[in-house]
């Protein structure tokens, strides 16, 4: 049979759908009639998980760290360097510093002779710098003696051997 006549006619009359609800089956294989049981069921279901997802959703965003509001103190972003980071001498013949970077005092730059040395933070929390990347030290200090010993009489190049491409390359590919 062509099912086609009958999809127009009904397009073209406007009810595609029935009037009112199928009655209900009943008889020995006829599933149970709908209570208002089976309603408020579903409805409990329903309001159960929406609470369950709820709440698992604010337990994980409860373990994002956010920024700590102005004034506070701790690790947060507004945290300042301490005293031990800070530093000013001589090794190997060789000025090393450890100086505030920026007014609040909240991140630490080390100098060696007056040029800037980059340090690397490892996840560990151990320093790894631009001069020897093969060994990790606890501290910027440490970095920045261990930097003088190794350069011995040279000096720290002026400008970083990547300077300009903090950005990404000049040319490649920018994804």
């Amino acid at each position: 049979m062509n099912d086609a006549p009958h999809f127009w006619s009904a397009r073209r009359t406007g009810r595609t759908r029935l009037r009112s609800r199928a009655p209900e089956p009943t008889g020995p294989g006829a599933p149970p009639p709908r209570t208002a049981w089976r309603t408020a069921r579903r409805g409990l279901l329903r309001a159960l998980f929406a609470s369950a997802a709820v709440a698992f959703t604010g337990a994980a965003l409860s373990r994002i760290p956010s920024a700590a509001p102005a004034g506070a103190t701790g690790p947060g972003p507004t945290a300042r360097v301490p005293e031990s980071m800070l530093f000013d001498e001589m090794h190997a013949g060789h000025r090393i510093q450890g100086r505030a970077l920026q007014a609040d005092g909240s991140e630490v730059a080390v100098f060696v002779d007056d040029r800037r040395l980059m340090l690397m933070r490892r996840a560990d929390g151990t320093y790894l710098s631009a001069v020897d990347h093969y060994e990790s030290y606890a501290t910027a200090r440490e970095a920045a003696r261990a930097a003088a010993a190794e350069l011995g009489r040279a000096r720290l190049a002026a400008v970083p051997v990547h300077a300009g491409h903090e950005g990404g390359a000049v040319r490649g590919v920018h994804a």
